[in-house]
C-alpha cells in the first residue's frame, strides 16, 4: 500500500539517521571503520528500497484488480496514469542503474566481483577513492545528466495531476528537489545539487548517494501511487479490499492521561453500525477470540477508542471490526496498533553548573521523552532564548541573586500543551577573578628578570568555576617602596606595564617592594576591582 498506510517504521528512521550520520562526515579524513560501515548503512537503504518496490506493486496490481470490481472504464483513466508513471520510473531508475555501472568499471576496472556478481559498496575494492568518482560525476558530467533526467522525470508524473493546487502539493510531497542550490563553505559560492552530493566524496558514499536516490524516486513513485488510487471513487469500493484502521492522536500517553484513536472503516457504508473488538497486549485476534476481547459500538462508521493509560511502557493491542456484507453475511477487518505510556517528566541541567549566574548567559539543556524542537522553557524573570533544539540560553538579571528560579519544561503534544515538570535554580553573583602577574606570579619574592618577562597583568576564574569567561584589564596602579620610603603610585591603562613601571623595575634593589593596586577588570558580568598583588624583589 502507499506511504499514507504504511508510515515510517522505527526501522527506517534508524536507517535515516545512519545515513545522516555517516554522510556528514564525507568531509573528514575517515576511518577504514568507517568506510566499511557505509557498507551496512548500503545494504540496509537497498533493503529497504525493495520493499518500497514490493509495496508499489501491490498497488499496481491493486489498481489492475479495480478493473474486475469497478469495470474497466471505471478506472480507466488512473489504469493509464499508473502504466505511464511505472514506464517512467523504470526507464529513470535504468538509466541510473547504467550511470552507476559506469562508474563502477571507471573506478575499479570492472563491474563483477569475484563471483561474477554486480559490485556493491561492500565488493568495491577503491572504498576511499575521491578523485574517479568525482572526475567521472563532475568532470565528465554525468552528475548532471542525472539531475536533468530527474527534473523531466519530475515534471512528466507531475503532469498527471489534473487539478493545479494538487500538483503544487503532489511537488512538495515527492521532493527530488535537486534544482535546489546549497550553502557552500563561508566565503565560497552557493553549490548545485551535484557538487553538494558528489563533489570530493569517497566511492564508498557516492555509491550509497546514488542508491538513496533511486530510494528517493521509488518514494516519489509511491507518492504519486496514493494520489492516482484515490482519484478512485470510495463511493464505488467493492468490499473485497476493505481493512480497519487506528489512527491514535498520538502515540506518546502521559500516566492519568487517556490514550484516543480513531478506529475507521475505509469506503464504509455510514447507514451501518460497525462492531468493534479489541484485546490489549496481543498483536492480532481472530474471531474465535472474541469472547475475550471487548466490543466497542459506534456509529456511521466510526468508533472512539479510550484506553486508560495506566501502566508505564510500549502498549499494544489489536482487534477486528465487523461489519455486513452485500451478502449479508458478517465480514472481519483486523487492526493493531502500539504506543507508549510515560510519567510526565523532564530534565533540565545547566550545562556548565547546578546554578544560575546573574549576568551572563547560562547554557541550558532540557530534555524528555519527545522530540527535542517540541520543548519549551519557562524561566520567570529571566531571558531564555532557544541556542538550538533541546538547548536555551538564560540571561539571569542581577536582581535576582541571592533568590531562586522555578524552571518549567512544557511539550507540544499534537497541539495541547503538556506540562513535563519543574526545576528550582539558584541565582548566584559570579565570582571575582584572580589576578596575577603574567600566567601565574600570585606575590612573594621574585626576580627582576621573572617580572620583565611577564610585563602584564591577568585576570581569570579560578579552576573551580566551570564557565569559560574572558576578563579585560582596564587599568591599575603600581606603588615601590624601598628601604621604607613609598613612591607615589604609577598608573597603568590596560593590562601591559608601562614604559615608566618597566624601566622602575630594572632599578629597584633587593627588598623592594612592588605593590600592584586597584586592579580594574571587566567581563560581561559588569566591573570589579580585584585584590592586589605584592612582590619583593630578590
Amino acid at each position: 500500500m502507499g506511504a499514507t498506510n504504511c508510515p515510517e517504521t522505527p526501522r527506517q528512521k534508524m536507517i535515516g539517521m545512519m545515513y545522516l550520520v555517516l554522510t556528514a562526515m564525507l568531509a573528514l579524513n575517515v576511518s577504514k571503520d568507517i568506510i566499511e560501515a557505509f557498507s551496512l548503512v548500503d545494504d540496509t537503504m537497498t533493503s529497504s528500497m525493495t520493499n518500497t518496490i514490493a509495496m508499489n506493486e501491490s498497488d499496481y496490481a491493486w489498481l489492475q484488480a479495480q478493473k474486475a470490481i469497478q469495470g474497466p472504464e471505471k478506472v480507466k483513466d488512473a489504469e493509464t496514469k499508473a502504466n505511464t508513471l511505472k514506464q517512467k520510473t523504470d526507464a529513470l531508475i535504468d538509466e541510473i542503474e547504467a550511470m552507476k555501472k559506469e562508474l563502477i568499471i571507471y573506478v575499479d576496472g570492472q563491474y563483477e566481483d569475484k563471483e561474477g556478481k554486480p559490485k556493491t559498496v561492500e565488493t568495491i575494492e577503491s572504498k576511499d577513492d575521491r578523485s574517479k568518482p568525482t572526475q567521472f560525476l563532475l568532470g565528465q558530467g554525468n552528475a548532471k545528466k542525472m539531475k536533468d533526467a530527474i527534473l523531466k522525470y519530475k515534471s512528466d508524473i507531475l503532469a498527471l495531476v489534473d487539478d493545479a493546487s494538487a500538483r503544487e502539493a503532489m511537488s512538495n510531497a515527492i521532493g527530488l528537489d535537486v534544482e535546489k542550490t546549497f550553502k557552500g563553505k563561508e566565503g565560497e559560492k552557493t553549490l548545485t545539487w551535484e557538487e553538494h552530493m558528489f563533489d570530493d566524496v569517497i566511492m564508498a558514499a557516492t555509491v550509497t548517494l546514488i542508491n538513496n536516490t533511486e530510494g528517493e524516486i521509488r518514494n516519489a513513485e509511491s507518492k504519486m501511487l496514493e494520489y492516482i488510487k484515490a482519484s478512485i471513487s470510495a463511493n464505488d469500493f467493492k468490499f473485497d479490499n476493505v481493512s480497519g484502521k487506528a489512527i491514535p492522536n498520538s502515540r506518546m500517553v502521559f500516566a492519568g492521561d487517556k490514550y484516543t484513536a480513531d478506529i475507521i472503516v475505509a469506503a464504509y457504508d455510514t447507514k451501518s453500525t460497525p462492531e468493534v473488538y479489541y484485546k490489549m497486549g496481543v498483536d492480532t485476534l481472530t474471531v474465535d477470540q472474541l469472547g475475550s476481547a471487548t466490543r466497542l459500538d459506534g456509529e456511521n462508521g466510526l468508533v472512539q477508542l479510550e484506553i486508560g493509560a495506566g501502566g508505564l511502557g510500549e502498549q499494544r493491542y489489536a482487534g477486528l471490526i465487523k461489519i455486513k456484507a452485500p451478502d449479508g453475511s458478517d465480514q472481519y477487518y483486523s487492526f493493531s496498533d502500539r504506543y507508549m505510556v510515560v510519567k510526565p517528566s523532564a530534565t533540565i541541567s545547566a550545562d556548565k553548573m547546578n546554578v544560575l549566574y546573574a549576568g551572563i548567559a547560562n547554557p541550558i539543556s532540557v530534555s524528555a521523552p519527545v522530540a527535542p524542537d517540541q520543548l519549551s522553557v519557562s524561566f520567570p524573570g529571566c531571558n531564555a532564548t532557544r541556542a538550538e533544539a533541546g538547548k536555551f540560553n538564560v540571561s539571569v538579571p542581577t536582581s535576582l541573586i541571592g533568590k531562586t528560579v522555578d524552571a518549567t519544561v512544557s511539550a507540544n503534544m499534537g497541539g495541547k500543551t503538556q506540562a513535563m515538570g519543574t526545576t528550582k535554580f539558584r541565582v548566584k553573583r559570579v565570582p571575582d577573578p584572580r589576578s596575577t602577574i603574567g600566567a601565574n606570579i600570585k606575590g612573594g619574592k621574585r626576580s627582576k628578570t621573572e617580572l620583565t618577562a611577564n610585563p602584564f597583568i591577568r585576570a581569570a576564574m579560578g579552576d573551580d568555576f566551570a564557565y569559560d569567561l574572558k576578563w579585560t584589564i582596564n587599568s591599575y596602579q603600581v606603588i615601590f617602596n624601598s628601604k621604607g620610603y613609598e613612591d607615589s603610585p604609577l598608573t597603568c591603562t590596560g593590562a601591559q606595564f608601562s614604559e615608566a613601571v618597566k624601566s622602575k623595575i630594572q632599578k629597584s634593589t633587593s627588598g623592594t617592594t612592588i605593590i600592584f593596586t586597584n586592579i580594574k577588570a571587566s567581563c560581561e558580568a559588569g566591573q570589579r576591582t580585584l585584590d592586589e598583588i605584592v612582590v619583593r624583589i630578590k
